[in-house]
């Protein structure tokens, strides 16, 4: 390794920056006794008609030191580079000279003046100012000559001045002793740039020991590495040459920046080595054996104009990094962007300008009925089918548009395109084309389908968060139409939600309004006629809007989760109105998925059943395939919670649903009530008289009772108890009426035998309840 010298850049840098601390170090003390040696001399000289001269020269003086202070106290030469460290030398220097400028000129005015015993100050002073350059400007050697030179000028002046041609001698000493000072501050500079390069070497070797130290410590995961100016390698070692699968002679000469991948860490390194200033922790990518590894390196400049640095090999922790960026950008499972790498994009993309909207088109799906595969079939195979349909939909765009999976079974797809509705429609078919072909999973065939809502921005008239909502309102009404259906988003979607979110803020006070009633439907056995139990429907009588059905405001009630305190209002209601009523009948109530999932279920039927003694074997509460299918087995537990206080459970609307036999198992129901869509077309289809027979003998097998809905005639009402049916409600019977209309009128109970549209069962159910009315005078039902 090469001696350092002073011709080095990084050497002449480091030895501005010892010049200017020493500089900066000596600068309170000179400071301390220029200002002295002032004092002295205004105090010493007391000629009158000379005071004025000599307070100003002595002001300025103070002032120059003053100045000259508070400049070298503000410098901080150790982060500066070279050119800046070189400009603040000159200043320095050039401070210097003026205060040795203003020195010879003081010392002239004083000996103008000078007699007697202010000649022998002058001349102590004169003589320590000039002794002074070894101390104050050691570290300045221009400024010290240039001290050195206008001093013995102005003193052999000085001298010439005050004794005449008496003071060649003077002259002669004076001139001795500057020659003397002059190579002494020569002496002095080497000696100072001796030691800066000694201090450099020192920091070298401790370095490169660091270095070495470090390299052990790690285990022999650094290395060592030096490049010439031109940033080729030099003096590889095996270790860096095995980190590089190449062999040491081979590496030799070679540019690193060969073996650097491209990239935002190459060219940090690039501008380094090109300007040859240190760097640290710059990371980049180096294939070696063909695999990509992530290096970090770090380096300086040497003395001998070398660059020496270490390596180190970050690729598991890069590799960390870049999961955690994954991670945070896109779904883990499908490996599509996520909800927010999805919005970000987007409102990129209507950010950009106010037209560039009209050509985004948003599609977002949604798989139908998929909680049910997943709860079926397991959250494995759930997931599988999840991956295979965002590569499906990844399969049917360009590489600049983007599918993102938002969540669960949701899906969006972010399209570029100056296309029409036509074509948007056209595309949205295609997705749920390919959505719908068959997967083929662990030898298994199944089949999804998805709904598909469509929106655009027209020019300027959205934002990312406005076209989400048209889209979303789009796959609401795709979804209302069934499965596998697309809608695209028209201005009648909006307003539509507009008078959802009315009913929605109206149905928030109907309970407290008192505008919600229930009715009550009969249900009869069909062999003898006898009341076995009321169905409460509730109803909203709206004050402008009329009476509401449940088909107008339950599923806004589920949606904003208004159907649990909806719910705990019907079961209470209802249980207060037919407590009182006569007769051993029971009381169906129907239950939401919401209300089941609701911990607080059991315990608003237990406070229910207390507050108005209704036996709780006479409530039968009525829910849908859907409870089990949408929710967990919490739900369960809850029905058998209800059990345990005694209560009966129904299962509404059978057959209708996705799996109604394992549920059936699952659960030991009460009862069966049989979907009037089945006893609709029971008189005109086998495939549906086959089904109610299939029920009522598989009922009749789990010990389990029958109910059809929905019977409208006579000839549904003798099917319906040939194919073993025991009990039945409908319009034929006697419609949904409110308690008291049900208790106190008998204008829908009018019939009698000769009716053909009537069955005997109906008939002996109106004529009792007419003989029931005029002997309890029309008071109970």
């Amino acid at each position: 390794m090469g001696r350092p010298t002073a011709n080095s850049d990084e050497v002449r840098r480091l030895l501005l920056v010892r010049r200017l601390r020493a500089i900066i170090a000596g600068n309170p003390l000179a400071t301390f006794s220029a200002v002295a040696s002032v004092l002295v001399l205004l105090i010493g000289f007391d000629e009158a008609e000379w005071r004025v001269p000599l307070v100003l020269w002595s002001g300025s003086a103070i002032l120059l030191f003053a100045l000259r202070g508070f400049y070298f106290g503000s410098l901080e030469p150790d982060d500066l580079d070279g050119a800046t460290l070189a400009r603040d030398y000159r200043r320095v220097v050039a401070a210097m000279i003026m205060t040795s400028v203003l020195w010879a000129a003081g010392f002239i005015l004083f000996s103008l003046v000078a007699q007697g015993l202010e000649i022998a100050i002058l001349a102590v002073v004169g003589t320590a100012m000039m002794v002074g350059v070894l101390l104050i400007h050691r570290a300045a050697p221009l400024a010290g000559y240039a001290h050195i030179a206008l001093l013995l000028a102005s003193l052999s002046a000085a001298a010439w001045i005050t004794v005449g041609r008496e003071a060649a001698p003077i002259a002669l000493v004076l001139g001795i002793y500057a020659l003397t000072l002059w190579r002494a501050v020569g002496r002095m500079d080497l000696a100072f740039e001796a030691a800066v390069i000694s201090d450099i070497e020192r920091a070298d070797a401790a370095e490169t020991v660091a270095m070495l130290l470090h390299d052990y410590e790690e285990q022999s995961t650094d290395w060592l590495w030096i490049v010439d100016d031109g940033g080729r390698l030099r003096e590889v070692s095996e270790r860096f040459g095995q980190a590089l699968g190449m062999r040491p002679e081979a590496a030799e000469n070679t540019s690193i920046l060969d073996l650097v991948e491209a990239g935002a860490g190459r060219d940090t390194l690039s501008r380094c080595l090109v300007e040859g200033r240190p760097f640290r922790d710059v990371q980049v990518a180096v294939t070696v054996a063909g695999e990509t590894r992530y290096w970090q390196l770090s380096a300086r400049p040497r003395s001998d104009g070398l660059m020496g640095g270490i390596a180190r090999d970050v690729t598991a922790d890069r590799l960390i990094e870049q999961r955690v960026t994954f991670m945070a950008h896109y779904d883990d499972l499908t490996s599509l962007a996520n909800r927010y790498l999805f919005n970000e994009r987007l409102r990129e993309l209507l950010g950009e300008s106010e037209s560039r909207g009209a050509n985004i088109a948003l599609f977002y799906l949604d798989l139908d009925d998929f909680k049910a595969i997943n709860d079926t079939r397991g959250h494995l195979v759930g997931d599988r089918l999840l991956r295979e349909v965002g590569k499906r939909l990844a399969g049917e765009v360009r590489d600049m548009d983007l599918v993102a999976r938002l969540g669960g079974d949701e899906f969006a797809i972010l399209i570029e395109t100056r296309a029409g509705d036509g074509m948007l429609i056209e595309r949205a078919h295609r997705f749920l084309s390919v959505v719908r072909e068959p997967y083929e999973i662990d030898g298994q065939s199944y089949r999804v389908s998805t709904s598909v809502g469509v929106a655009r921005c027209t020019e300027g008239d959205c934002d990312a968060e406005e076209l989400m909502r048209r889209a979303d309102l789009a796959l609401y009404a795709a979804k209302n139409k069934g499965r596998d259906n697309l809608a695209l988003f028209e201005p009648h979607l909006d307003q539509a939600a507009r008078e959802r979110r009315a009913i929605e803020s109206d149905l928030r006070e109907a309970v407290a309004n008192d505008e919600m009633r229930l009715q009550y439907q009969p249900i009869i056995e069909l062999e003898t006629g006898q009341t076995t139990g009321y169905e409460a429907l509730l109803r909203w009588y709206h004050p402008t809007r009329g009476v509401m059905a449940p088909g107008d405001f339950l599923q806004i009630a589920e949606e904003s989760g208004l159907i649990v305190q909806l719910g705990e209002w019907v079961i209470n209601r209802a249980l207060q109105e037919t407590s009182g009523w006569e007769g051993d009948f029971r009381v169906a109530i129907n239950l939401s998925t919401t209300q089941v999932m609701d911990a607080k279920l059991v315990s608003a039927v237990s406070q229910a059943l207390r507050a108005t003694d209704f036996p709780p074997e006479r409530v039968e509460l009525e829910i849908t395939e859907h409870v089990l299918m949408d929710s967990s087995d919490a739900s369960e537990n809850t029905l058998l919670a209800l059990r345990k206080l005694g209560v009966r459970i129904a299962l509404d609307d059978f057959g209708t649903g996705y799996s109604s036999l394992a549920y059936l198992r699952r659960f030991p129901f009460d009862r069966i009530k049989i979907d009037r869509a089945f006893v609709k077309d029971a008189c005109g289809e086998i495939g549906s008289q086959a089904i109610i027979s299939t029920i009522t003998r598989l009922a009749e097998a789990m010990n389990m009772e029958t109910t059809a809905e929905g019977i409208e005639d006579r000839e549904q009402l003798d099917l319906l108890r040939k194919l073993g049916v025991k009990e039945a409600q409908g319009f034929l019977i006697c419609k949904p009426m409110l308690a008291e209309a049900l208790a106190n009128d008998d204008r829908d109970i009018s019939g009698d035998a000769s009716d053909p549209r009537l069955d005997k069962a109906v008939i002996d159910y109106r004529q009792a309840r007419k003989a029931a009315l005029r002997r309890r005078g029309g008071k109970v039902a």
